[in-house]
């Protein structure tokens, strides 16, 4: 992307130049008063083929994405200040330095690719909350340009207790597969926090179809917490092996022999190959996994999606809210706030009339 802002910074410089060059010729004439030819498609194609003259290894207008048009044919139309383009580019240069993506959107630079519900890509801003499953009400929100929930849930914690002061002693967090790594269980250990999060296996199991799907996918491989061993779909027993640390975290790796006289090989690892299930072996992984295996551990984990899910449903049903109007990150978080203290005040105003109810009832 850096080579692509260099062409459209090229074509603005000849942009500029050409446009002196009609001012001599048109004087201050209006943009609709000038011919269409020098404010069309057209002008852009030229300045971009004069560049790759001098240039050859400069991409054609081919290779730019329509956004990068749409800023070129503003600034070189005159519909914005060349100065203001190229303040945006250099915004687009400074996100470019600070996210692993290759790409940064020119009408949003500090936006980062995410997936949607649709399971497509799109530029937008990872929005968290952790709401209070009595009331409803959201106690901790923020915007983050992180795709990912791995490192999510300190903060929203955090949030909580700046906001409330020390929690009560039988405080429970609901988290879903998202936030499970093992620095956030570290965290809920040292901090003596009760946490309910599932593992990767746990959520494919309440997937019935994934199970019909994949018989053979990891979360049908049963671990035997006894003998530390997986038990394959086959019944087969897939031994430890060994340790071994990826990005300093302890990977434990296991697997059997008998892969190799398997009738069902080709459908599980592939031809003359070993089943290897690689877990992360220490007592935390075990110890939560053991504990969402309960009844009271699925009964918590049960409560976050009507917890956590109501709040969004009510924001975009209710409020009719789906995206984000504003721009960068500073913007969009007050746009978040603004949305969460709408919430709130309707949830409060609710616990109010709901108690004047109980209180009348209980009067007459």
């Amino acid at each position: 992307m850096m080579e692509e802002i260099k062409t459209i910074r090229e074509i603005l410089k000849k942009g500029i130049q050409t446009d002196e060059e009609e001012n001599k010729i048109y004087g201050d004439k209006r943009g609709d008063e000038i011919p269409k030819e020098l404010t069309s498609r057209k002008k852009v194609q030229e300045i971009i083929q004069k560049i790759r003259k001098e240039n050859n290894d400069t991409p054609n207008e081919n290779n730019l994405r329509k956004s990068s048009y749409n800023l070129l044919k503003q600034a070189i139309t005159g519909e914005k200040d060349e100065k203001k383009v190229s303040r945006k580019l250099d915004l687009a240069e400074e996100q470019l330095k600070k996210t692993p993506q290759k790409t940064v959107s020119l009408t949003d630079p500090e936006s980062r690719w995410m997936k949607n519900k649709k399971n497509q890509m799109e530029f937008s801003y990872n929005m968290q909350i952790a709401v209070d499953y009595d009331s409803g009400i959201i106690l901790a929100s923020s915007i983050t340009q992180d795709p990912t929930d791995h490192h999510q849930l300190i903060p929203q914690i955090e949030q909580i207790t700046e906001t409330l002061g020390p929690l009560p002693e039988d405080t429970k967090f609901s988290a879903d597969n998202g936030y499970y790594t093992r620095k956030n269980l570290e965290y809920l250990e040292e901090n003596e926090l009760d946490g309910y999060i599932p593992n990767r296996k746990q959520v494919y199991e309440t997937k019935k179809s994934s199970k019909k799907d994949k018989p053979f996918s990891k979360h049908n491989f049963i671990y035997d917490y006894a003998d530390d061993l997986y038990i394959c779909p086959n019944n087969k027993k897939l031994s430890y092996k060994k340790t071994y640390k990826y990005n300093d975290v302890q990977m434990r790796q296991y697997y059997c022999s008998d892969c190799l006289k398997c009738h069902d090989k080709l459908k599980c690892v592939g031809k003359d190959r070993v089943r290897v299930i690689t877990d992360y072996g220490n007592d935390l992984t075990k110890n939560m996994a053991l504990k969402m295996e309960t009844p009271e551990g699925k009964q918590e984990f049960a409560k976050r999606k009507q917890t956590v899910e109501w709040p969004f449903g009510n924001i975009k049903e209710n409020l009719k809210f789906t995206e984000f109007y504003s721009r960068g990150i500073n913007q969009t978080q007050t746009e978040k706030n603004l949305l969460s203290i709408s919430h709130n005040i309707k949830r409060i105003h609710n616990q109010i009339q709901n108690k004047r109810k109980i209180n009348n009832n209980l009067n007459t």
